[in-house]
């Protein structure tokens, strides 16, 4: 977020959700799913899921 200069409201804008919301995420108060994880990485242009090739 800062490296983007955004603030909560524009991110969660971006992840068309509130900003109360984001502020829970960036308190640590809500449990993330793997879709608001996709929705963090679109909305601030970032990658925090690699895929990983299987181990055998």
């Amino acid at each position: 977020m800062e490296r983007l200069n955004l603030t909560q409201k524009e991110v969660a804008e971006r992840m068309g959700c509130s900003q109360q919301y984001v502020s829970k995420v960036l308190r640590g108060k809500e449990n993330l799913s793997l879709e608001t994880l996709s929705r963090i990485e679109d909305a601030l242009q970032i990658q925090l899921i690699y895929e990983t090739e299987p181990v055998v």
